[in-house]
């Protein structure tokens, strides 16, 4: 019985000394991974189109011109604080945690294929362009949805003080 014991302990330790050899090869696979998808400059790339769309947020959000100026310097000081505080370095770790979570190592193989090729350096290339107009699309919408946010959020309003009374 001991023998037996000592035996499954024993095979346990060496599978979980596999399981961890094979997590620090998928966490290689994926640094590799992130390296090519080229991240620190995606990040750069995404934030210089909110440089750029910043002056027009102010407006969607209801900013007065009186108030721009201000709203621009607060939008400056957000963006230089994001810069410091939301690095790749700090987020390095944790997205290759959620590469490893969700994705096989088959897939992350394949991922692996796609950027090194031509097309996937395109796509890196090109992605923090499409991030940006996408975001401008999004901020269109969004200046005709909220209107209509406030008007339902006003009605509701009105109709909870109704029923209150």
């Amino acid at each position: 019985m001991n023998t037996l014991r000592a035996t499954a302990l024993a095979l346990s330790i060496s599978l979980s000394g596999a399981a961890f050899a094979d997590t620090d090869g998928q966490r290689e696979t994926v640094e590799r991974l992130l390296d090519l998808m080229d991240m620190p400059a995606m990040m750069d790339g995404i934030d210089a189109q909110l440089d750029q769309m910043a002056p027009q947020l102010g407006q969607q959000m209801g900013v007065p011109p009186s108030e721009q100026a201000l709203f621009n310097e607060f939008m400056s000081d957000f963006m230089a604080l994001k810069r410091k505080e939301m690095t790749w370095e700090r987020m390095k770790e944790p997205m290759v945690d959620i590469y490893l979570r969700h994705y096989t190592e088959q897939e992350l193989q394949d991922m692996l294929a796609f950027y090194s090729s031509e097309t996937g350096q395109s796509v890196v290339a090109k992605m923090p362009q499409v991030v940006g107009e996408s975001m401008q699309v999004s901020q269109q919408l969004m200046r005709d949805f909220l209107p209509k946010v406030r008007a339902l959020a006003e009605s509701y309003k009105k109709r909870r003080q109704s029923t209150d009374e």
